[in-house]
């Protein structure tokens, strides 16, 4: 595969436009009347809408935050959440409540994700269901797309709604409470004034319903303002949609009182199962996902592994060759694609099950001056317990007002299941088919990397057996999922190596030097080695040492090997202050967990430095070795897993 880039020429605009007012600015001291208040009977039809309703409440949430635990919480939505309108991203309802969770709570170590994308409603949030949220495993889900999902047939509102649902709760393994929460457009004002909901959010609380899920009209609060003539709707919205800061403090408002009973209400002393009962819809999404284009037959008219300027679509197949076409088999109800369009995009054809080729649009007018990500579906209400073939091909004609003909195709979007093209063969040839893809790991190991690991290099090359446990959090997962131990029982065919994966999502030291947690997670399994690692160290050296400590306590010929991050954000603190070697003064942690395995006779493998100079030569974006903004793919799991080979390396 080349490692030239076709040229991209959108930068990354924002796809949220933002005021510059604070929010003082937004709430003059004598706002100017509504143009037609509502009248008595209007605003009594108003007030009988019930501002929240609880249900099943968030009982697991509500126990954590009392026994002050870390508790995560993943805003699902669109622009809304993503907090489009709001002049500063403070002034959002989503920083706003999670400022305010902190103040009520102050011991309570409260961890927000932002998975919110402007324009996109439920039926998209399906697919991207577990990369964006699931993966974080989040305690709470506040799931926003009632205006988003505005003018979707009620069947597939409900289907999309429910597999959000039933992926979270059968699938993430957390197991997080859920609330939905409700917003306010100018069209709802009549539906509001008449005593009833919009239809969309009737919709959504048929799901809520069906599976105990509370929820909050956040939009009552706003149409109380406005319809009693104390706020203009412009005041509320500039563009009857997206909050001001003062709309956004009135969603705040009316969060408050939900959460205060929420925690006035006494927590259970155990996890609470969330009910899954039998879909509502004989549709539900619940197997709805995102499949790359690396599981895909591409022919020479595309590149892939391209620069993309948007954050939720790592990477990028881009082709702008006319019939260029990509094609793979699943089985599903429905199949979609997850792109980038701009001023240059082209439209498309596919052909399902060997057909007539269908023409796509896929160019969009309005969208000339900037980038954004796009979601559409090719074919639906397929055959679930059927193999399907999908190809897509480039149209040869250029749409008007186009500048070119380019696809930017990052996601697949799948309701059902596809083979992996590697599943079945043997492990060891697997990875060693996606690193044959790769420019090779020529790192070389230090001759001094054996320090303080001599029984291990002993027990590898002479067996019989070795066993290592892996601590620490999903990058040491991607790590693991590299089947390093492979390519290391490869090299010393006299050992019998095992490998033990314990974590926990975004979890370091600090949390399992704590409660014996050291025993279940490290001791049980009567390691050689224990290897500590991963990006959510909270750079607590101490909270290292004590599981070190604790961990030789119990098996005094243990020995330890410790690695600094990879992967991650970006913009982490990590590379923005990236050094070839350790340095105190530019990244104190890498310097002070180099430090700490000289004072405990630790291994050290400094993997930051040959990790990130692979990719910053290998041609590629950085996302291209990403599944998501945090995570390897299975490329960038096979550089972590050659880097270990050549650690070990006899």
């Amino acid at each position: 595969m080349s490692h030239s880039y076709l040229p991209i020429t959108l930068a990354c605009a924002a796809l949220l436009p933002l005021c510059s007012a604070d929010l003082r600015a937004q709430a003059p001291a004598t706002p100017a009347p509504a143009s037609a208040p509502a009248t008595q009977a209007e605003l009594a039809a108003l007030a009988s809408i019930p501002a929240f309703t609880m249900r099943d409440g968030l009982p697991n949430f509500a126990r954590m935050v009392a026994n002050k635990e870390e508790v995560r919480v993943s805003y699902f939505g669109g622009s809304i959440t993503a907090g489009a309108g709001s002049s500063k991203p403070q002034f959002c309802y989503r920083e706003l409540l999670h400022t305010w969770l902190k103040q009520q709570h102050p011991d309570t170590r409260f961890t927000p994700y932002n998975a919110a994308i402007g324009g996109t409603g439920s039926w998209l949030g399906a697919f991207r269901c577990w990369n964006d949220v699931g993966y974080q495993r989040p305690h709470l889900v506040i799931v926003e797309f009632a205006v988003n999902d505005g003018g979707a047939p009620e069947a597939e509102v409900i289907a999309s709604m429910e597999g959000i649902v039933r992926q979270l709760r059968l699938n993430t393994p957390s197991k997080p409470d859920i609330l939905f929460v409700y917003t306010l457009v100018k069209g709802h004002l009549d539906d509001l004034k008449a005593g009833k909901l919009p239809p969309t959010m009737q919709y959504h609380e048929k799901v809520a319903a069906h599976y105990g899920i509370p929820s909050v009209v956040m939009a009552k609060r706003g149409a109380e303002e406005i319809l009693s003539g104390r706020m203009t709707m412009e005041a509320f919205a500039k563009d009857n949609v997206h909050p001001t800061d003062a709309g956004y403090a009135l969603y705040l408002e009316a969060l408050k009182p939900f959460f205060s009973q929420v925690f006035t209400t006494s927590p259970s002393a155990t996890v609470v199962n969330s009910k899954v009962p039998a879909p509502l819809s004989p549709q539900a999404m619940e197997k709805a996902k995102l499949v790359s284009y690396d599981w895909t037959t591409l022919d020479e008219g595309w590149l892939g592994w391209q620069l993309s300027s948007a954050s939720q679509i790592p990477h990028l197949a881009v082709s702008n060759k006319p019939g260029s076409t990509i094609s793979f088999k699943f089985k599903g109800s429905q199949v979609g694609i997850y792109d980038i369009i701009g001023p240059d995009t082209g439209n498309l054809e596919f052909s399902l099950n060997g057909g007539d080729w269908q023409k796509k649009v896929n160019f969009d007018k309005y969208c000339l001056t900037y980038a954004r990500p796009h979601a559409t579906p090719l074919a639906q209400n397929l055959d679930p317990s059927k193999e399907h073939e999908i190809k897509i091909r480039i149209a040869a004609d250029k749409p008007e007002g186009s500048k070119d003909i380019y696809t930017r195709l990052g996601w697949f979007l799948v309701d059902g299941t596809v083979n992996d093209p590697n599943a079945g063969i043997d492990p060891l040839k697997r990875i060693d088919n996606i690193y044959a893809t790769m420019k090779p790991v020529t790192w070389t190991a230090p001759e001094d990397r054996w320090t303080n690991l001599e029984k291990t290099r002993e027990k590898l090359a002479n067996g019989p057996s070795f066993t290592m446990v892996l601590l620490g959090d999903s990058i040491i997962g991607d790590t693991s999922a590299s089947n390093f131990e492979l390519l290391m029982q490869r090299d010393y065919p006299k050992s019998s190596i095992k490998k033990v994966l314990s974590l926990r999502g975004s979890t370091g030291c600090w949390w399992y030097k704590d409660e014996n947690r050291v025993e279940s997670y490290v001791i049980q399994h009567n390691p050689d080695l224990l290897v500590i690692g991963g990006i959510s160290q909270r750079d607590d050296i101490e909270a290292i040492r004590s599981v070190i400590h604790q961990s030789r306590a119990k098996l005094p010929n243990l020995e330890v090997l410790l690695l600094p991050p990879t992967f991650g954000s970006n913009n982490s603190a990590m590379l923005q202050n990236y050094t070839l070697k350790p340095d105190a003064k530019a990244y104190p942690y890498r310097a002070n967990l180099q430090k700490l395995a000289q004072e405990e006779k630790c291994g050290f493998f400094d993997m930051t430095a040959p990790w990130w100079e692979y990719i910053k030569s290998s041609g590629y974006a950085t996302d291209s070795f990403k599944r998501d903004v945090v995570h390897a793919n299975a490329r960038g799991s096979q550089i972590l897993g050659r880097l270990m080979q050549k650690f070990f390396a006899p």
